[in-house]
């Protein structure tokens, strides 16, 4: 099975986190990555993944992971997708994979899918969340897949493109699902309490670590300590790149930072 992964990166501080190399380096194990960092990355933070990376861009732009992803596009080519069985999108908003990515793929695989995502969602209507979508030769091969890149700045809202793709998908007769199934409008990584445990993700939300927003895991204690009971992940990744971005913190999160947990 031959893969290639459109990595969209950003970063405040025009920096390749410690986390994200280790991203790269497990996805770099199963296919080729081509990563577009969106502002003027230094080459030297472009180094870091250099080992684990079929080509490297910097490019700002307005347009978000879709953007990124378009302008990876026009960069590789339809022809050159076409030749892969398997593309992924995804980007650098979540820690992980806590988990070996083969064994999800083959399940997925033996599901027959034409498109999946780790996790999806129907809060206003079902759709695949962006942060690692994959897509079968045959969707990569359809005009109005590669029409709807080709015309991504017609969106009709950035931010939640995915809804407008998952739906075009659907009405071009493709099927698709997530790895994570909760048969519940709401969004399973929003619900720290469930995760690992309940629910085996792969990946969880940075925005799990930050206050404030629909995806806060508290002081993320918990959540931390279960990445490491069923997981081999490192959380000091977690708490470097907390640290180095100067993301707001609640005291109750900058203390369990300082704990190293």
């Amino acid at each position: 099975m031959r893969r290639i992964f459109l990595f969209a990166g950003y970063d405040n501080n025009m920096k390749v986190q410690d986390y994200v190399v280790y991203m790269v380096k497990k996805l770099a194990q199963l296919g080729d990555v081509y990563y577009l960092a969106n502002g003027k990355m230094p080459s030297d933070e472009l180094f870091k993944i250099a080992p684990y990376t079929r080509r490297l861009y910097t490019k700002e732009h307005s347009l978000r992971d879709f953007g990124s992803w378009h302008f990876l596009i026009k960069e590789i080519g339809w022809e050159k997708q076409a030749g892969y069985d398997e593309v992924i999108f995804c980007n650098d908003s979540v820690y992980g994979p806590f988990f070996d990515l083969r064994q999800i793929f083959s399940q997925m695989e033996r599901r027959g899918y034409d498109f999946w995502s780790m996790t999806s969602d129907y809060t206003y209507k079902y759709h695949l969340h962006r942060y690692f979508m994959v897509f079968t030769k045959d969707v990569v091969k359809n005009s109005k897949f590669q029409a709807f890149w080709d015309n991504i700045k017609n969106c009709a809202n950035l931010q939640n493109c995915e809804y407008e793709l998952s739906e075009l998908l659907a009405e071009q007769g493709f099927v698709g699902n997530s790895y994570i199934r909760s048969y519940k409008q709401s969004n399973v990584l929003q619900e720290s309490s469930k995760l690992l445990s309940e629910y085996p993700v792969p990946f969880v939300k940075i925005k799990s670590f930050l206050p404030k927003n629909e995806y806060t895991a508290g002081s993320g204690f918990g959540l931390k300590c279960k990445i490491r009971l069923h997981t081999d992940y490192n959380t000091a990744l977690i708490n470097r790149h907390i640290a180095t971005g100067h993301y707001p913190q609640t005291l109750g999160q900058r203390l369990v930072s300082f704990s190293g947990v």
